[in-house]
């Protein structure tokens, strides 16, 4: 793939910006359609990596493919727009002209389908005439390729009835790569002429067509423009509707809720959370709930504008110390326990550079050891990076602490772009094990992926056990504070207090630890994009891990495995806007409750199907995992859509009803 670096000049430490330029170019035509929104604009998204090379990337969002301003629109008329690529402040301009817009060519209750479309999926985009070939049974299906702004739905039509063959969410779709003709094949068959298209839930589907003049090439164009328009036209928006109209999660907040705003978005609330854990409302001798310092987000645009701060520490420092924090990310208060006096911070890591010091940061640091009246002066820091990964940050204007009050550990686990690596070669052997009809299951637990879930979860081991049996206050960061550290406060908080083991507790977990804390969702899953760069599975993994203590301690959970499988289903699939957006700040300027529905509400309506019928509401329990022999993968995740695999739901579903 064609990437294209920019290199941005900062005052902090440099990073390098990679995005893929994939172009097309607008087409002298008119396109005769009905209209399907009404508005388009602007918008300006940031983008910065955690890893252990410092690698930062700028997201550009392009306008909806699938606005139509008219029902006859000339591309010919509408003028390059000049646009600034922001990267927190104004960068240079670039002309860019919005490519032709995808016409809508019938509607979905014409199509007379034995299927229920979704609210707001009115539309169809697209029919190809194509074949379809089983996985299953290696058999060749001819049908037609349809896709709405939700789904692509692969349909035989006979004269009996209709049968569709796949169905899978739009959001779902990770790669489309041509097959034959002078491209490489992972098909057998040496005549397969068509498209694979991969899924980042496992699924992938091959689609044939004839080798007819431009046929493929103009299939792909208009699977581009439908799946990954901000790969075709990157621009900043100014305007939330031309961002949210590229994705389904807009036309079914249309349809569902237009003119009020959903519960699953009122689901959260900061300061009762914070109350909840023990800290007063007005403040006390060692925590104070502060909503002024990143009002507007001004002192820090990834972090929540509620921060709990040492009450001690003067407030007037806070500046020095945020400048010498990546991003600005401070250590605050994740996570307190009343009776203990015990803390959880989470911060970014130093910009210590080769030589650099900070004594605000170092006095604050102290001041954080201090609110701990059992634990004496010395903070443990966990640095979720390997320690050369750390070092060599160092050489790029990061760091790590190397302070005399403070305890450092380095927990070893790799950055965003091992994690996809890793990910990516479990799919492979998933799928190279069923086209060669191997005996390849037994090797699936000695793969990388399992590697990487224990070393997570040992770490979380290690900062549970500092915390509940030495009573030692930690302070967790990973290089900007936004990926391995999420994944460690979040899975020791649902270690230590039971009541983010209930469902709405989860739920909650999610929108503190990840989601205002600023975990890069709209990159790290690439919504609407074919950039690979910035992918990773990070969520995926703290799912995971919440699996495997789900295995392991079945009763002291109020929700069940189908509850982790939802969301990782609407993680995916853009019928929701949750997780469609980098930040709190970004999803406040973008006034997403108003142009989206909450992930959190479908679930909330239909609380009994989630709900463990094994737990035990009493338990205080503090958990500590057994990670050396049973860890075990995530079959009824990644195994799902194998053929003729049964999942244990299924198995239980059965027992249970007779």
């Amino acid at each position: 793939m064609a990437r294209d670096a920019r290199h941005n000049t900062m005052n902090k430490p440099k990073r390098s910006n990679s995005h893929e330029d994939i172009s097309l170019n607008p087409i002298s035509k008119v396109i005769h359609s009905k209209p399907t929104s009404h508005g388009a604009g602007q918008m300006s998204f940031g983008a910065k990596d955690d890893s252990s090379s410092m690698l930062s990337s700028s997201e550009y969002i392009a306008s909806s493919p699938y606005y139509n301003a008219s029902s006859a629109i000339s591309v010919l008329d509408l003028l390059p727009l000049t646009f600034s690529f922001l990267h927190g402040q104004i960068g240079s301009t670039t002309a860019v002209s919005i490519p032709e817009q995808q016409p809508t060519v019938a509607h979905t209750k014409e199509l007379s389908l034995p299927i229920d479309f979704l609210p707001g999926e009115e539309d169809v985009k697209l029919k190809e005439y194509m074949t379809y070939r089983s996985h299953k049974h290696k058999v060749t299906h001819q049908g037609e390729l349809i896709l709405t702004k939700y789904r692509l739905l692969f349909v035989t039509k006979s004269s009996e009835s209709d049968q569709i063959l796949v169905d899978v969410p739009l959001g779902m779709i990770s790669q489309i790569e041509k097959i034959g003709g002078q491209t490489r094949s992972n098909i057998s068959d040496s005549y397969a002429y068509g498209i694979e298209i991969i899924c980042k839930d496992l699924r992938h589907f091959f689609f044939g067509n004839t080798k007819e003049q431009n046929q493929r090439r103009n299939l792909l164009d208009n699977l581009n423009r439908l799946i990954f328009p901000f790969s075709i036209c990157k621009e900043d928006i100014t305007k939330p509707l031309a961002f949210f109209s590229s994705f389904f999660a807009w036309n079914y907040k249309k349809k569902m809720c237009p003119d009020k705003i959903d519960e699953g978005w009122k689901l959260y609330n900061k300061v009762k959370d914070y109350t909840r854990m023990g800290i007063q409302l007005n403040g006390d001798a060692h925590w104070i709930i502060n909503n002024e310092i990143n009002q507007n987000y001004t002192f820090c645009d990834t972090y929540p504008d509620t921060l709990v701060l040492p009450s001690n520490f003067d407030i007037s420092r806070l500046q020095s110390v945020a400048n010498f924090r990546s991003r600005n990310r401070i250590p605050v208060l994740s996570w307190y326990c009343r009776q203990t006096y015990v803390t959880i911070t989470r911060s970014s890591q130093p910009l210590t550079g080769l030589n650099r010091k900070c004594q605000d940061d170092v006095d604050y640091l102290r001041e954080i050891a201090n609110t701990n009246v059992n634990q004496g002066s010395k903070l443990v820091i966990l640095d979720a990076r390997p320690k050369v990964n750390a070092i060599a940050n160092k050489a790029n204007g990061g760091g790590y602490e190397d302070y005399p009050d403070c305890e450092l550990e380095f927990q070893n686990i790799q950055n965003i772009h091992v994690m996809r690596e890793s990910l990516h070669k479990l799919h492979l052997t998933i799928r190279q094990g069923l086209q060669e009809d191997k005996t390849w299951l037994n090797d699936l637990d000695n793969l990388n992926w399992l590697f990487h879930i224990r070393a997570i979860l040992t770490s979380v081991n290690r900062l549970v056990s500092l915390v509940r049996n030495d009573k030692r206050s930690v302070l967790v960061h990973c290089s900007d504070g936004w990926d391995r550290t999420s994944q460690l406060t979040s899975l020791a908080m649902l270690m230590l207090d039971p009541y983010y083991r209930t469902l709405d507790g989860y739920m909650i977990l999610i929108e503190k630890e990840w989601l205002s804390f600023g975990h890069k969702f709209f990159l790290r899953i690439g919504f609407g994009n074919k950039i690979y760069s910035e992918r990773s599975p990070v969520f995926l993994q703290f799912l995971d891990c919440t699996y495997q203590l789900l295995q392991q301690f079945e009763t002291a959970f109020e929700f069940n495995e189908k509850f982790l499988l939802r969301i990782a289903d609407y993680l995916y699939s853009c019928q929701y806007g949750t997780f469609l957006l980098n930040s709190e700040k970004v999803r406040t300027d973008m006034k997403i409750s108003d142009y989206t529905m909450s992930v959190w509400t479908p679930i909330l309506n239909d609380r009994q199907t989630y709900l463990n019928s094994n737990y035990n509401g009493k338990s205080e329990q503090i958990l500590q995992i057994n990670t050396l022999y049973q860890i075990k993968l995530w079959k009824n995740y990644y195994f799902r859509y194998i053929p003729d695999y049964q999942s244990t739901l299924d198995i239980e579903e059965n027992r249970t009803s007779f």
